[in-house]
């Protein structure tokens, strides 16, 4: 009896103590769910207030709210479903590959020439073509059109222009060298840094600009200027002169591919990336590495790199122009919590408008002015995230047909806005001389983002132009200097699936 009544004594001990253990657990469950409704409502808070602060200190586009400037405000359902698999890009690359067009005079037409594949040896007609100089007439019709540096300049100008191209030093045969650009530049249709616009108050948009090359990008050296301080390259799907400083040479193709090609390496996925200083000396610290930038990952190592291990960092090889201008190669510390990432992004609509987004209030640069984007720029760098190498231009990246490049330019207003409801957040849109980045629909009126020079307010009345000269997010009911609103002039969308 005794033995009984201990043993049930004993259970309501045991109850007791797993009942109180219950509710110590069930109360800090409560704690920490408080706890984390707490940091939810703080970050709450503190999303709101920042959208109070924009709408309080930024200028915003007409139609465009402070949450719009948010790219968690486009999430959708299907955010976070790939817009292009790993293999449909490396097959798009594979069996894509960015040229240059130039005319052969021989065979009477438009011809390719792929800078990964050059021959040992090209016709020194084709890079006659490519330079495509004007004739020497036009010398005194330029000086009477074209200002420069904010002044019209005399034929005598022009004529030297033409000279330091030194194109009666192109041999018959051009034997391309191979190089590495070290510092983020832009390619001239001159050998100059001049300033050259039909309007002599022009400040953003230069004539002598090609577009701009990257830096660690690898380049194709076709020819040198009379002065010697300018080469003319090749750099994918465009050509120009850029200054020599800036490149370091390859003693051979074999090298410049494994730089410039690297098969395991980080991408810079930030804006841009600043390289550190370091205790020792070195030749990359204070490099500025855009969005896109590809850097040669290297594996774990031991030992001291730049005077110390370099623990929550990434070791890379950076290259570097040596007192000789050839190619030299540094070990570099990159800290993980640097925006980049190793290997390319998955290429998901969410991906795609957060990279777009980092963009956002940057100066607007035309083909790489000010260290800056336009238009195809900034959509070329957002897509070189995910592996994507696109044209130079707006026109052929929208009609690449292959990533569902898709004419709708005789699409009626509402056929085109039930197309653009359809499209995957993150698809590119196109109008004559403008490529932007879709970005969802907002009762009934559809936005984008991209990096834009002028517009007219579609509600201002006044007609007049809005000179905007940089990236933001808005509708496509602005206006253009023709009248016809974005959206009437939206000639092709871009989406694989349809």
């Amino acid at each position: 009896m005794k033995k009984t009544k201990a043993i049930s004594v004993l259970a309501v001990i045991i109850l007791i103590a797993l009942a109180f253990g219950m509710g110590m657990v069930v109360e800090q469950w409560r704690q920490e769910a408080k706890r984390s409704s707490a940091v939810r409502v703080d970050a709450a808070n503190v999303k709101e207030d920042n959208q109070k602060a924009i709408g309080e200190y930024v200028k915003l586009m007409p139609g465009t709210t402070a949450e719009m400037l948010d790219p968690d405000f486009w999430k959708t359902e299907t955010s976070d479903e790939l817009l292009f698999t790993t293999e449909e890009i490396e097959h798009y690359q594979k069996n894509y590959p960015i040229s240059v067009l130039y005319f052969d005079e021989v065979a009477g037409r438009s011809l390719h020439l792929f800078m990964d594949d050059l021959s040992d040896e090209i016709d020194g007609r084709s890079l006659d073509s490519l330079i495509n100089l004007t004739d020497p007439e036009d010398a005194e019709e330029n000086a009477t059109k074209l200002y420069v540096n904010g002044s019209l300049q005399g034929k005598g100008y022009w004529e030297a222009l033409r000279k330091n191209c030194a194109m009666d030093s192109i041999p018959e045969k051009v034997v391309p060298q191979y190089g590495i650009c070290i510092k983020r530049t832009v390619a001239m249709i001159y050998p100059t840094e001049d300033f050259a616009s039909s309007d002599p108050s022009e400040l953003f948009c230069n004539d002598f600009v090609s577009a701009e090359i990257m830096p660690l990008s690898g380049v194709a050296v076709l020819h040198e200027s009379l002065d010697k301080t300018w080469v003319y390259v090749m750099n994918g799907s465009y050509c120009g002169w850029i200054k020599k400083e800036n490149l370091a040479m390859c003693k051979d193709k074999e090298e410049w591919l494994a730089i410039s090609r690297p098969q395991e390496f980080l991408v810079v996925t930030g804006c841009e990336v600043l390289l550190d200083e370091s205790a020792t000396p070195n030749h990359t610290a204070g490099m500025v590495l855009p969005m896109g930038t590809k850097i040669k990952l290297l594996s774990k190592e031991t030992g001291l790199i730049a005077g110390r291990e370099g623990y929550g960092c990434y070791l890379t090889e950076i290259p570097y122009r040596d007192e000789d201008g050839m190619v030299g190669l540094e070990k570099v510390w990159i800290p993980v919590a640097k925006d980049v990432t190793a290997g390319f992004l998955p290429m998901t609509s969410d991906a795609v408008i957060k990279q777009a987004f980092k963009f956002q209030g940057k100066i607007y640069g035309w083909g790489g002015s000010f260290s800056s984007n336009d238009c195809s720029g900034m959509v070329r760098q957002v897509y070189a995230c995910f592996g994507f190498d696109l044209p130079r231009n707006s026109s052929s990246i929208s009609e690449l047909y292959d990533l569902g490049g898709t004419d709708f330019s005789r699409a009626t207003k509402k056929k085109k806005l039930e197309m653009i409801k359809k499209l995957p957040t993150g698809t590119l849109l196109y109008m004559e001389g403008h490529l932007m980045i879709y970005l969802g629909m907002v009762e009934e009126k559809p936005y984008v983002i991209s990096s834009c020079s002028t517009f007219i307010a579609p509600d201002d009345g006044s007609g007049n132009v809005k000179e905007a000269y940089g990236v933001f997010v808005s509708g496509l009911d602005l206006l253009r200097k023709n009248g016809k609103t974005w959206l009437d002039s939206l000639t092709y969308f871009q989406w694989k699936d349809y």
